[in-house]
């Protein structure tokens, strides 16, 4: 094997520390220095990101703030209107409570009256009718009602 021959030592020895500087002085002067540039760029590009995600999530907690003082203010003004209807309408309710009762409370005078006034005049009818049919009784059976006013009293 020509490796193992001790007359090539020198040489290979030689190429090894060429190839070895040779590759080391690429690699240090022209490999690696590019790899933590594209590294730093991404590490830049990534901080970036962060800050931009950052800034952006605080306008979204400021914003979802602003959004709930406003639903906030909404509900408290909406419970306030609520508040305020129910009173107007219970004023209103009662107003036409009163109003009904009233019309209610005159139409059964009206009616009370009606009724007293239909009353007397069926009475006054019934008191006629039975007169008539008394006056005719007594022509049947031939008495004379002389004096229908001493009729009536009796």
């Amino acid at each position: 094997m020509p490796q193992l021959d001790i007359s090539t030592y020198l040489s290979q020895i030689f190429w090894l520390l060429l190839s070895f500087f040779s590759l080391w002085f690429m690699l240090s002067w022209f490999i690696i220095p590019r790899i933590e540039d594209i590294m730093e760029q991404r590490r830049r590009k990534i901080d970036g990101y962060i800050k931009k995600a950052e800034k952006i999530n605080k306008q979204a907690l400021q914003s979802l703030d602003k959004y709930e003082k406003a639903l906030k203010k909404a509900k408290d003004q909406a419970n306030e209107r609520i508040l305020q209807n129910k009173e107007d309408l219970a004023k209103l309710i009662s107003g036409k409570h009163a109003e009904i009762e009233d019309i209610l409370n005159r139409k059964i005078a009206d009616n009370e009256y009606l009724i007293t006034k239909q009353r007397q005049e069926t009475l006054n009818t019934v008191e006629n009718v039975s007169e008539q049919l008394a006056n005719s009784i007594l022509v049947k059976f031939g008495i004379k009602n002389e004096n229908k006013a001493a009729a009536k009293k009796e």
